[in-house]
């Protein structure tokens, strides 16, 4: 289809007593496709207002439960919070945990 002929059912389907899907059924073309050419056209009064985007901060994490150990323990551990994982393995001093814990959620 031409340009012109584009131009033209764009025209028609603006007017406000036409069906756009009566007038793209009467010329063979897809409803969708004649609103997505409707769309394209950047006619003066008919360009789409901009709505306000406020950007959220990430969600904050839940608040974890308080170590039960006051001693340091051996083993592993893995840690994940707030979308960091901290791997742990052999002594694991629980004073130290609680710093690395400390900078983590804040």
């Amino acid at each position: 289809m031409s340009v012109r002929s584009k131009a033209w059912l764009v025209e028609q389907a603006r007017r406000p007593d036409v069906s756009v899907a009566g007038l793209a059924l009467r010329h063979g073309v897809n409803a969708n496709l004649l609103r997505h050419w409707m769309k394209l056209e950047h006619w003066p009064g008919q360009v789409p207002a901009l709505l306000p985007v406020t950007i959220a901060t990430e969600p904050a994490c839940r608040e974890a439960a308080t170590a039960t150990r006051a001693y340091p323990s051996s083993g592993t551990m893995e840690i994940e919070l707030c979308g960091a994982v901290v791997r742990l393995s052999g002594e694991i001093d629980v004073a130290q945990l609680k710093t690395v814990l400390a900078v983590l959620r804040s």
